[in-house]
């Protein structure tokens, strides 16, 4: 793989990097190209061995993922910034993942194990602490609705996690990581970056909107406004015999050719 990382539909700057894939996971997407008809399926785990090799989805990361799987850089930050699964560089050693959806929330299950939280790590919703080892945030449906609130620690999935079995787990694994409660509860908590840096510009080219349009994939965030060729073109608007004035324009109806 050459140093400049680059995927040839996105028309992005192209990323620097010296890193790919380890040998074993290499074989393990080699093995995924062979069993889905093409590279673009197998996305959505390419960014978990990107995860696994990054140990978060970096944007680095993510360019190695487009690279593989053919597809533009965009394509990627959308997958990754829809599923809350995938870990990011903002987020702590140890994520909890709070369901905060319907059948979660009743009954106030949802406040109770972010609760636990806040009293415990001194963190909120959205929240890291400064040492960077705890976030937490809420998400959407965990499944295992009957048995709220639902919990996720990384790759841990808990149910009913709440009172007394939520505290002992986060007491637990606080003196796991050398740590003492006294050292996050009354601090003052880091709000999460989750901002995603690039992610190309939508720019609005002068004339974009009267001449042409860009397609998406070709918006290069790395251009100053006005830069590139617009790559379709709006027809000019059909006049007709029955074309009517516009009031007050000054305008005359044209004839169509």
């Amino acid at each position: 793989m050459s140093e400049n990382i680059r995927t040839p539909q996105a028309g992005l700057k192209p990323v620097a990097s010296g890193r790919t894939l380890s040998p074993e996971r290499m074989a393990r997407f080699q093995e995924m190209v062979e069993e889905y008809p093409n590279k673009r399926s197998t996305l959505m785990m390419v960014i978990r061995l990107v995860e696994e090799e990054f140990e978060s989805v970096t944007d680095e990361a993510m360019a190695l993922a487009a690279h593989l799987c053919e597809v533009p850089v965009a394509h990627v930050q959308g997958m990754v910034t829809f599923y809350t699964h995938f870990k990011r560089p903002f987020h702590g050693k140890h994520r909890f993942m709070v369901c905060a959806t319907l059948m979660c929330a009743l009954d106030g299950n949802t406040d109770a194990a972010l609760k636990s939280i806040k009293d415990k790590l001194g963190i909120g919703a959205g929240e890291i602490t400064a040492d960077g080892l705890f976030s937490c945030e809420k998400v959407e449906c965990l499944a295992d609705c009957d048995r709220p609130p639902v919990v996720q620690k990384d790759f841990e999935h808990f149910c009913n996690m709440k009172g007394a079995p939520f505290n002992q787990y986060i007491d637990g694994l606080v003196a796991k990581e050398g740590k003492a409660l006294s050292d996050y509860q009354g601090k003052v908590a880091a709000k999460m970056d989750t901002r995603v840096s690039t992610l190309p510009v939508h720019y609005t080219f002068p004339g974009e909107t009267s001449e042409g349009a860009r397609h998406f994939d070709d918006k290069d965030p790395y251009w100053k406004p006005g830069q590139g060729e617009l790559t379709t073109a709006i027809p000019r608007p059909l006049h007709t015999p029955f074309s009517s004035p516009v009031a007050d324009s000054g305008l005359k109806p044209q004839k169509s050719k």
